[in-house]
């Protein structure tokens, strides 16, 4: 059973997921017309990979990104934490984003496990 969350940042420039970025097209040479890029997108995280593994949308677009996580954890897009803070998701939750693509560009949406929260240190205390 998917349980649905769902958070509109009518401001919002951009998103993307772990790892791998959201191509938001636009003013990017080489690039196929806007018009043929789709303006939502269904993403899968898992602890380490995000599928579609880089997915597009066009500057200018109203998007929303329906987010299924395959772990519990806290996504975060990286620049955009004031506009979307960082939100909890647990395994069978569809999370939905929904913004004004309004920059061109690549941007890093973060899942972090509850074994690795963010902002959270890895290093080893010292030791007498």
């Amino acid at each position: 059973m998917h349980r649905s969350i769902t958070r509109s940042v009518s401001s919002w420039p951009a998103s993307t997921v772990l790892g791998c970025a959201l191509l938001l097209a636009g003013c990017i040479g080489g690039r196929p017309a806007c018009k043929t890029l789709p303006a939502e997108v269904e993403l899968t995280l898992a602890a380490e990979t995000l599928s579609p593994s880089v997915p597009a949308v066009c500057r200018g677009a109203d998007v929303t990104l329906r987010v299924a996580s395959e772990v519990d954890g806290v996504v975060h897009i990286h620049g955009y934490d004031e506009e979307v803070p960082a939100t909890r998701v647990s395994v069978g939750e569809v999370l939905e984003l929904a913004f004004i693509a309004e920059q061109s560009g690549q941007f890093l949406i973060e899942l972090h496990s509850d074994e690795d929260p963010p902002g959270g240190d890895r290093r080893e205390p010292d030791r007498p």
